[in-house]
């Protein structure tokens, strides 16, 4: 979780290992007693040791908009041997060498990397990684967004769109092991949340907030074909989603400190994001209001604030967010 200040940051530059398919390691297994794994790591049959997922990741990170820059680690962690890493590292390394004689990358260690880094950025920077083409013949789409306020996921299936993630960062909640010793054999890291698709879901029931809209009195799930991401003029996230079947487009922008859903030409469409869990979710919603959602996880609160649009509660923990004018802004800093 990066801090939103330099005074509360370590002064080292923090990379995430191991390259996430950024489709679908998120869900993967879901219904089973932990998740799997789909990674650049060269010992997974699916993921780094497989030539047609190996091309289509690094084509997704060389095409798709980062906004600051985009990265991946190539490498295997733990203590595989190379009877079980061959096969992958056979397929990556010949392409990661001829990515890096096309200039399309560049190949660093972790060490000059970070170097570069703190040459850049004095403060954690808003960056995106963007799949517009999954593989084979999946229609599924995803656009992942992080700033130092909180980090976004859309996940496009069958031309509907969820936001599958959104978790805020704080650099004032405290870590329980601040404290406290660990006594177990496992530790675990949280981050705020106010949509978590993994935790909040089960196997039959995606937790997130969907884009829907009434049509004829009945409730129906906005679909379309069309997505373009870019970095707008501003430099922030801008996500293009064309409608079918309904006149009218999503503007979709996320900037460092807030969250905007606009809808064009909307020839009167009532859409909404709607909100839903599976029954097991535990969620952390104390009080929902026009406004805003007081949450409390772990012992500590925080507020999602709808600078445009209205909160309407379905149930004391369900809620729709319906748009003002045909927009939704949702504030993500507090005002830090």
């Amino acid at each position: 979780m990066p801090a939103q200040n330099a005074a509360k940051q370590i002064p080292v530059p923090i990379f995430r290992m191991l390259g996430s398919d950024p489709v679908r390691q998120y869900d993967n297994g879901l219904g089973n007693e932990r998740q799997g794994v789909i990674t650049l790591e060269p010992v997974y049959a699916f993921g780094g040791g497989d030539s047609a997922w190996v091309h289509w990741f690094f084509q997704q990170m060389i095409n798709g908009e980062p906004l600051a820059f985009a990265y991946a680690q190539a490498g295997q962690e733990n203590s595989f041997t190379w009877n079980a890493m061959q096969h992958g590292f056979e397929i990556q390394m010949p392409l990661i060498a001829q990515l890096r004689d096309e200039h399309k990358i560049a190949v660093e260690t972790l060490g000059e990397s970070g170097k570069w880094f703190k040459t850049h950025y004095t403060l954690t920077p808003p960056t995106a990684v963007t799949v517009t083409k999954d593989l084979d013949s999946s229609n599924k789409k995803t656009v992942w967004y992080d700033s130092r306020f909180y980090r976004m996921n859309f996940l496009w299936k069958d031309d509907g769109l969820r936001i599958r993630d959104i978790h805020l960062f704080n650099e004032n909640f405290p870590s329980v092991y601040e404290t406290k010793p660990v006594t177990e054999n496992e530790c675990k890291f949280f981050t705020l949340p106010f949509v978590d698709g993994y935790i909040w879901s089960d196997s039959n029931v995606f937790a997130g907030l969907r884009f829907k809209a009434i049509v004829n009195g009945k409730d129906v799930v906005l679909k379309g074909k069309y997505v373009l991401v870019t970095k707008n003029e501003n430099g922030d996230l801008e996500i293009v989603w064309q409608l079918q079947s309904v006149p009218g487009k999503f503007i979709i922008v996320c900037n460092e400190r807030n969250f905007t859903v606009r809808l064009e030409n909307p020839s009167l469409l009532n859409w909404y994001l709607d909100f839903s869990t599976a029954n097991k979710a535990l969620l952390p919603f104390t009080n929902i209001q026009l406004k805003n959602i007081a949450c409390k996880f772990e012992g500590f609160n925080y507020n999602i604030i709808a600078d445009e649009g209205m909160l309407v509660k379905s149930n004391p923990t369900s809620f729709k967010i319906q748009p003002t004018n045909n927009t939704i802004v949702l504030q993500m800093d507090e005002g830090r």
